[in-house]
């Protein structure tokens, strides 16, 4: 999968509806997001594991929302991954947002309903819509082919993170997704720790909702 702007700008793709039209509102995306963030830089070597906890190191990369993330972790050592996923998520999303739309791929306007209530809207644009297609078809392609490594290169790590924090309907339907459960397991795991931590970050979200 050729690189868009970040692992988390991939996971904001992956989550448009197949128009590219539509965002779906939905608490898990911050948790994904952030998650895509953090697994970033520690697949490059930015962020260290030691111990569950995050550790900084090197020189804060050149994407914004890369480089906020490594930043609040370089001034909070030894903090656990849990922590970091729950961590400005929202924030994360807008930041990502807009790497998306300076280079190209989303369109964002204003409007209001009813003449009164503000209402941000984001769309992708052709190019943004051939990148949403590619991000899909190398997410699809990591699940569904046996032979791929679990844990290995970008599709695979994109596709456990998304699993874990629930952002595979656009990929794959519920169906295809119970018959593959073992796969999915194993690209999640392949995607630790940042993984296991979206995943308890999307479940107590969702605890929190019911309760």
């Amino acid at each position: 999968m050729t690189p868009v702007t970040t692992l988390a700008g991939d996971m904001i793709l992956l989550a448009f509806d197949a128009e590219g039209g539509r965002l779906p509102v939905r608490q898990s995306l911050a948790p994904a997001v952030r998650g895509a963030l953090l697994a970033e830089l520690l697949d490059g070597g930015a962020l260290t594991d030691e111990a569950g906890t995050a550790g900084a190191v090197g020189e804060a990369p050149q994407d914004a929302a890369l480089k906020e993330v490594w930043q609040r972790i370089a001034a909070e050592p030894g903090r656990k991954w849990l922590h970091w996923v729950r961590k400005d998520g929202r924030a994360s999303i807008h930041e990502v947002l807009r790497g998306l739309e300076k280079d190209g791929l989303l369109e964002r306007s204003t409007g209001r309903v009813f003449g009164v209530f503000p209402l941000n809207r984001a769309g992708l644009t052709p190019s943004g819509l051939t990148a949403a297609g590619q991000v899909r078809a190398a997410v699809a392609a990591a699940v569904e082919d046996p032979a791929a490594p679990a844990a290995g290169g970008r599709a695979a790590l994109l596709a456990g993170l998304a699993h874990a924090g629930g952002q595979l309907g656009t990929v794959l339907a519920a169906d295809r997704r119970r018959a593959l459960k073992d796969r999915l397991a194993a690209l999640s795991d392949g995607a630790a720790p940042v993984s296991a931590a979206v995943r308890r970050a999307v479940q107590d979200l969702q605890g929190a909702a019911v309760s």
